[in-house]
């Protein structure tokens, strides 16, 4: 496995990608997040990881759009859990959630698009369509049920 791609942030608050041998923005840091690449942001001063913080700010700037994720009444819990003894746990449960929400979504992802291949095959929806008009062949028999409520 390859160590993280370094990205050193300086006191001028620029962000320069060590890889590259550029400097970048957070825009930048948030494509990286999007690729699922493994990077780490240090202090250059201080030789710090502030990766979080860097994350935390991308959190901030996206929270400031007229589409938030978080409610002020979630972020509100947020700052409570940083000061009871579950902090840990409630820091776990989050993460494992995350990682639930994720396979689910990607489950439900693959599961529509079966459903949009078979049914842009025309044949397929005819079929689909037809046993929806006729679901299962007449039965030979009738219920008991319904000869007890016919009119005679």
């Amino acid at each position: 496995m390859s160590s993280p791609r370094v990205i050193k942030k300086y006191p001028n608050r620029r962000l320069y990608d060590t890889a590259q041998g550029t400097y970048i923005t957070l825009e930048d840091i948030k494509k990286l997040v999007f690729d699922h690449a493994e990077f780490q942001v240090i202090d250059a001063n201080t030789k710090k990881d502030i990766t979080q913080n860097t994350l935390l700010q991308i959190i901030i700037e996206q929270e400031a759009t007229n589409a938030p994720l978080f409610t002020t009444a979630v972020l509100q819990d947020f700052i409570r859990f940083y000061h009871e003894k579950s902090q840990t746990i409630f820091s776990q449960y989050l993460e494992q959630s995350m990682r639930f929400f994720i396979q689910q979504k990607e489950f439900f992802k693959n599961q529509w698009q079966s459903y949009q291949t078979l049914f842009s095959d025309p044949a397929l929806m005819q079929a689909f369509k037809m046993q929806k008009i006729w679901p299962a062949a007449p039965r030979a028999e009738p219920d008991k049920k319904l000869r007890k409520n016919t009119v005679k």
